[in-house]
């Protein structure tokens, strides 16, 4: 397949000056030869040492031929499911890499027990499971990776021949890894996890599943060709300048849906919105929205969707597209790519909340069969007093962020609910499930510009299930990040609505929605 950007007419006509400008600067020329100078002086510490992923994916055939090999003697052993422990990036890449061609790779990026709990009692002989973290210090992460050992030893089954880490050189979780005998991939450090789908990161989960890592790579490397050439019809350069062109006036991205790509828009999502959400500005993506013509929102789509901007291209050439076009954004926006300074935020609400033996409850209050909390606080009575106020809520350029703490099965109704409020709201609707989103579209939430309201839905655990060798469960840390990233986004000055309930009452919502 062949990579392509068409812009629509009138948008290419306005987007030419900045497109003949960046060009006539050497911006994609010094970008290919990693000047960490292109973001300003402020990014520049920073983006010399995140510019692994502009070298050409070629680098990675000698471990794609590992992995096949690794692969076919997992299949002689009877392991031919794999299991996926990881956050952000280094999770999202291999699913939607994963999801394109239906291989048997189930990604285990929560800790909601009643999604962890299934996966944990299945027959595990036949699965390897595959540990991806670039410090091994994420403690969703760390947390999955402790359960399932013991999962394996309380089966009877050797760790060392089911477990497969993949993490940077020399970081606690590979040093380990290697003294206990695991079979060690290593990334490159100079390589971001929101950039980290053509590397070790992406390659080894989904190549273990199935992927045709060669024929992979020869699409990324076409891409990267294209995406380094000089001239105006770069797509990077093209597909860049689109997104930033109008910002900040315009800041929304509606993803539309490309059925030959399934998954990618969640890929798109925490990769713009993690490298563009700071300092109070920032690009939103919203995945398969049904919304249309809004004067903040431009709409990229697969060729024939009738979007501003259409795009033609297999998913490796889209994927490093997006990646070359994000930083060209970047650069116009005039923020650094390569940091995250407000998804720590969430991290230490959340370590504080599980660690502290004096920590204040939230003030809640009851609401049908719900728990609320709400800041500032909200004078209703009844869910449809919530919904009801929500547009009122959303000032002119606002969004609605669908924040939902529950197992990923549910994500159709979820999808509804979106389309449901958006139609009330008549403004975008996200949905991230957390602590997912935490990864990713959560720097946006609270770097970007503060213009967010934000739902979040915590459906209550049915199930325990205890993390080895800490003294809190899956249940304790699920809580605790709800917790802590309610309280930071509402030290932002944005509302948050926070809804605690069971499944039966989160039902209830859905059918109150029409979904």
């Amino acid at each position: 397949m062949t990579l392509s950007v068409i812009l629509g007419e009138e948008l290419l006509v306005r987007s030419n000056q900045v497109i003949t400008g960046l060009h006539s600067e050497g911006f994609i020329s010094a970008l290919a030869s990693k000047d960490p100078t292109l973001w300003g002086s402020s990014a520049v510490a920073e983006a010399s040492i995140r510019l692994g992923w502009v070298e050409h994916p070629r680098r990675w055939h000698d471990v794609g031929a590992r992995v096949a090999n690794l692969r076919a003697s997992l299949v002689d052993a009877g392991i031919t499911r794999v299991f996926l422990c990881g956050m952000g990036g280094s999770s999202l890449g291999p699913e939607v890499m994963a999801a394109g061609d239906k291989l048997a790779l189930t990604v285990i990026d929560s800790t909601h027990p009643d999604q962890v709990a299934p996966h944990l009692a299945q027959d595990l002989s036949d699965v390897v499971i595959v540990v991806s973290s670039k410090s091994g210090g994420t403690v969703e992460t760390d947390s999955q990776k402790r359960a399932f050992e013991e999962a394996l030893r309380s089966q009877g089954l050797d760790p060392r021949k089911h477990v497969v880490v993949v993490s940077d050189p020399g970081s606690p979780l590979s040093e380990a890894s290697v003294a206990a005998g695991y079979q060690v991939f290593e990334g490159d450090p100079t390589i971001g996890g929101r950039f980290s789908a053509v590397s070790p990161f992406g390659l080894v989960p989904a190549g273990l599943a199935g992927l045709d890592v060669e024929s992979f790579l020869a699409d990324a490397g076409s891409a990267h060709d294209q995406c380094v050439q000089a001239g105006m019809t770069n797509p990077a350069l093209m597909l860049g300048v689109a997104l930033a062109l109008d910002h900040p006036r315009v800041n929304k991205i509606l993803l539309r849906p490309d059925g030959s790509l399934p998954g990618f828009g969640q890929w798109i999502e925490q990769l713009v919105a993690e490298s563009t959400g700071k300092e109070g500005t920032g690009l939103l993506p919203v995945v398969t929205s049904s919304l249309d013509g809004l004067p903040d929102a431009l709409s990229v789509g697969p060729t024939g969707s009738a979007s501003d901007v259409e795009i033609t291209g297999s998913l490796a050439e889209q994927i490093v597209l997006w990646e070359f076009a994000t930083v060209v954004a970047c650069a116009i926006v005039k923020v650094n790519p390569f940091d995250q300074p407000n998804v720590e935020s969430a991290k230490v609400a959340a370590r504080e909340l599980l660690t502290s033996s004096q920590a204040t409850p939230r003030r809640e209050t009851l609401l049908e069969g719900f728990s609320l909390f709400a800041e500032p606080p909200l004078e209703v009575h009844t869910v449809a007093d919530l919904t009801a106020a929500l547009p009122g809520m959303l000032t002119g350029h606002g969004y609605l962020a669908l924040c939902v703490f529950a197992p990923h099965a549910s994500l159709p109704q979820w999808r509804g609910c979106a389309h449901a409020l958006e139609t009330r709201t008549g403004r975008p609707v996200t949905l991230g499930f957390g602590p997912r989103f935490l990864h990713s579209t959560g720097q946006l939430h609270k770097g970007g510009a503060p213009e967010g309201v934000f739902l979040q839905i915590i459906q209550k655990p049915e199930q325990s299930v205890p993390i080895p060798g800490r003294d809190f469960d899956f249940g304790d840390l699920l809580m605790s990040q709800a917790h802590g990233d309610a309280r930071v986004l509402a030290e932002t000055g944005q509302p948050v609505l926070s809804l605690t309930g069971t499944r039966a009452d989160i039902e209830a919502l859905w059918k109150s929605l029409g979904v």
